[in-house]
């Protein structure tokens, strides 16, 4: 009997072990991309160790590193304590190989501050990840672990996309693209709140408000570089669309026990993010040309791309990252591995951005590009993976509540 809640033990901290690594990855691989843009390196070093800073540097590089540390966190063993020694040298090892790269560019700077500041923000999400976990371990393993849930990857990974809409906006008014996105994150967060923490929870409604403003913090702060009345929107965004989604769903599934909420709450956010989509992929809003453009190269009718550019095709490329996510979710339930659900996902990811191509094609500043579309679509099956490592990982989350239910009779 040991030995059968061992396996399953083992099985569940297994799948959560692939699905953090796969989170981590994905957050360790943006975070890069972000600092390192536009990609202009040389051979000798371009200058030496900067002293220069401001508050403003200082909370993006703690809040960027945070997720990391928050993620890493999922790799552990179901309540092992942090690995304070590893979440702080992984953390150092990723900074500094950044700021080590930053040396050889042109115009990226290297500053032994950003080194500590971001190690401290990896230390920092490996915390608030302990203090989460603490504060649900007396619910059953799905419930305890919401944060795991299919619904919640897609909380992961609309972070990073705030950050780069902030990135590629320059300031400008591009930077509202974060209010859907928030509005998103809103829904699901109220959601998943009302179907496995508030029913078992004292004080539901502070808990929910937490969860909305911790993604609020470490989202939405960065995105909006500075702009306090968008931070200030997208927070109450955020916030009153989580609560008024949890509402819907307790009621929802208090007439219907058995209903899936799951895709319900995708159905509501998919129309929102499917604008958000259309309008960054053809900001700013211009008069077509009467001539269709198009190439291989990523900006085909620029020589080079600037920094704003290369993280708004960046944002792109990763907007694709959600959609082959909620195209998995939608469709993909049955699947068994990703060979079952890529011909799925990439027929709907690569269709939808086929025709974004073509509409991009008319744009003055844009043309269509045959590389973004390959990229938009190979992301879209990274994100189709990334679901199925999570229902991989709740259904072992279930075997085992099951397992510790029927031992426990």
């Amino acid at each position: 009997m040991a030995s059968t809640r061992f396996r399953f033990r083992r099985t569940a901290d297994f799948t959560a072990l692939r699905l953090g690594r796969a989170v981590l990855g994905y957050l360790a691989l943006i975070t890069s991309i972000i600092t390192m843009a536009p990609f202009r390196l040389q051979w000798t070093p371009a200058h030496g160790v900067s002293g220069i800073w401001n508050w403003s540097d200082l909370v993006m590089n703690v809040l960027m590193f945070v997720p990391f540390g928050f993620v890493y966190q999922l790799t552990r063993p179901r309540g092992a304590p942090p690995d304070w020694p590893r979440v702080v040298v992984l953390g150092a090892m990723l900074s500094g190989t950044i700021e080590t790269l930053q040396l050889f560019s042109p115009t990226r700077y290297t500053s032994l501050l950003d080194l500590a500041t971001n190690t401290a923000g990896a230390a920092l999400g490996a915390w608030l990840f302990a203090r989460v976990a603490r504060r649900l371990e007396d619910d059953t393993a799905v419930q305890s672990l919401a944060l795991e849930l299919p619904l919640m990857g897609l909380v992961y990974q609309l972070i990073p996309l705030c950050w780069l809409i902030g990135l590629g906006s320059e300031g400008g008014a591009r930077r509202i693209f974060v209010l859907p996105i928030a509005a998103c994150a809103g829904a699901i967060l109220g959601t998943v709140h009302a179907a496995y923490l508030a029913p078992e929870r004292h004080q539901s409604r502070r808990w929910l408000v937490a969860m909305a403003l911790g993604w609020v913090i470490v989202a939405v702060v960065p995105g909006a570089l500075g702009d306090l009345d968008l931070i200030c929107a997208g927070a109450l965004l955020t916030v009153g669309i989580a609560l008024v989604r949890s509402i819907t769903t307790r009621r929802g599934l208090a007439a219907h026990a058995n209903r899936r909420f799951e895709v319900p709450t995708l159905q509501l956010v998919l129309p929102l993010f499917a604008v958000y989509v259309a309008l960054s992929a053809l900001w700013p809003l211009s008069t077509p040309t009467p001539a269709w453009q198009w190439g291989v190269a990523l900006t085909p009718l620029q020589i080079e791309p600037t920094q704003p550019g290369m993280y708004r095709l960046l944002e792109h490329v990763a907007a694709f990252t959600l959609v082959g996510y909620m195209i998995a979710e939608v469709h993909g339930r049955d699947a068994r591995a990703l060979r079952d659900a890529a011909p799925r996902v990439a027929w709907w990811a690569g269709g939808i951005s086929l025709a974004l191509q073509a509409a991009r094609g008319w744009h003055p500043d844009a043309g269509a590009s045959v590389l973004l579309w390959l990229f938009t679509v190979a992301s879209a099956l990274f994100g189709g993976w990334m679901y199925l490592l999570q229902r991989d990982h709740v259904r072992a989350l279930v075997d085992r509540r099951r397992l510790l239910a029927s031992l426990a009779v």
